[in-house]
């Protein structure tokens, strides 16, 4: 059926207008603050961002709005081609946080959601690498978290297929939004990268920054790492150096999976820290889980990440450098050596 202009008056054609556009507002704003929309809506996002006047920077995706965070993916530089020397894009996921709420690490400790990462509807792309930051240490009687208050950006290294041709770089991104209760977030993000080197975006900063948090080696080291056993209480003693005199350090050691897969079994509880100069010292009470052995008993691998803490040109304390250790100490023999 056609509709002739003499059928529809002025007053009436703006009324319908409005509601049109009212209905199509509400449905990006309800797009927006759903947490589980599917991925396949990240295309429409990006439209109704532009439709509405959104401003998406150059080398940036549109932001996945939850009701509390957001995401969106951000390039360092403009195109597709690596550097000469290069072989790969740095690129970042960023998830910004209302004030009082949080997101974690690769291990969120006690609580939370780690996050998962998902690039398989990406083109030319033949793979991305994720590196996590080092986190914040929460702690609350007995929960013990890492993770990220405000905003963290997760560095990417992603390899094009073909350096030649245009990358369309897709993250489909579960994480967790957690102020009291933590609420599991959905959110999707496409970048388009044309096939060029390009300059740097205004990102590249930002992406180095975080990258600078990722631990890497910083010629620190463990000097001693040994089990203490206290009124019958195991800890795990670390004694560590660092290549400059220390300012806040801050440590999370995880006990790493056994050969069944599963998680360890021994908690990390509170720990207690001195520091003088370059040095650190380090106790951590180990609680055996269910019926497990203590670790005395049992000896443990752990994974320990060491960070020093530097304030930021926002005032923020956040990590200057970090750096992981890999350490596998036997069980003690019944005369109490090793």
């Amino acid at each position: 059926m056609q509709l002739r202009r003499s059928a529809l008056s002025p007053v009436r054609f703006f009324t319908a207008r409005a509601v049109t556009a009212s209905v199509l507002m509400l449905v990006v704003l309800l797009t927006g603050m759903l947490a589980g929309a599917s991925p396949g809506h990240a295309a429409d996002r990006s439209l109704t961002s532009r439709l509405f006047g959104e401003r998406v920077p150059e080398g940036a995706s549109a932001w996945d709005k939850a009701m509390t965070s957001s995401l969106r993916l951000v390039a360092a530089r403009t195109g597709s081609t690596p550097l000469p020397g290069e072989t790969a894009i740095a690129a970042g996921v960023e998830i910004t946080l209302a004030p009082g709420w949080k997101t974690y690490w690769r291990n969120p400790g006690d609580s939370g959601i780690a996050p998962n990462f998902d690039f398989s509807r990406s083109r030319n792309v033949a793979a991305v690498e994720v590196a996590y930051p080092m986190p914040q240490r929460f702690e609350l009687p007995g929960d013990i978290s890492f993770g990220y208050e405000d905003r963290v950006v997760f560095p990417l290294s992603v390899t094009p297929a073909d350096p030649s041709r245009p990358v369309i770089l897709t993250a489909d991104v579960v994480y967790g939004a957690c102020e009291e209760l933590c609420i599991p977030v959905e959110a999707s993000a496409e970048l388009d990268l044309p096939a060029r080197s390009g300059g740097a975006t205004e990102f590249a900063g930002l992406i180095a920054r975080w990258q600078a948090m990722v631990p890497a080696d910083h010629e620190a080291r463990v000097e001693a790492a040994d089990i203490i056993t206290r009124d019958g209480q195991d800890w795990l003693h670390l004694r560590v150096s660092a290549a400059a005199p220390l300012t806040a350090p801050v440590l999370i050691a995880e006990p790493m999976p056994g050969d069944d897969g599963g998680m360890g079994t021994l908690y990390l509880g509170s720990l207690d820290m001195t520091y003088e100069g370059d040095a650190a010292e380090f106790m951590l009470p180990a609680k055996p889980l269910r019926d497990a052995q203590g670790l005395a008993q049992t000896g443990g691998s752990f994974r320990v990440t060491l960070a020093d803490l530097g304030p930021m040109p926002d005032g923020a304390m956040k990590p200057v450098w970090a750096q992981q250790f890999e350490l596998h100490l036997p069980p003690r023999d019944a005369t109490g050596s090793r």
